[in-house]
């Protein structure tokens, strides 16, 4: 006879697999990550658009989201949603910048607390 979905949930026939998963932008970690690409403008950090590259651009509570092909000027006050690889970029430029403005540990700590809260490795 064959187990039932609820029946079967504690059985795992694999327990040494390691969970793997895309990572998701969510309403709230846009917004977070709005405010750190905010401090980053300020400290001089610029995004070099391409094409498909995602944004977000505001609209009341929440976000709209979209890519632009050839047409840069969509993205005026747009926010740049990077991977993840390319957000631990910014953080390790951030630790090596020579300057001692406290924005840098700020925003450091923020992409910190950032990460921790919306992308934990499985």
């Amino acid at each position: 006879m064959t187990k039932l979905y609820e029946d079967s949930i504690d059985d795992n026939p694999y327990p040494d697999r390691k969970a793997l998963r895309n990572f998701t932008w969510t309403t709230e970690a846009l917004g977070e990550w709005e405010d750190i690409w905010h401090e980053l403008w300020h400290l001089g950090y610029k995004w070099e658009w391409q094409n498909s590259d995602r944004y977000a651009r505001r609209f009341g509570e929440r976000f709209n989201l979209y890519s632009c092909h050839n047409d840069a000027v969509r993205l005026d006050m747009a926010t740049p949603l990077p991977g993840l690889v390319v957000i631990y970029e910014i953080r390790e430029s951030l630790l090596d910048d020579p300057g001692d403005d406290q924005r840098l540990d700020h925003v450091v700590g923020a992409i910190d607390a950032w990460l921790k809260k919306h992308y934990t490795p499985a």
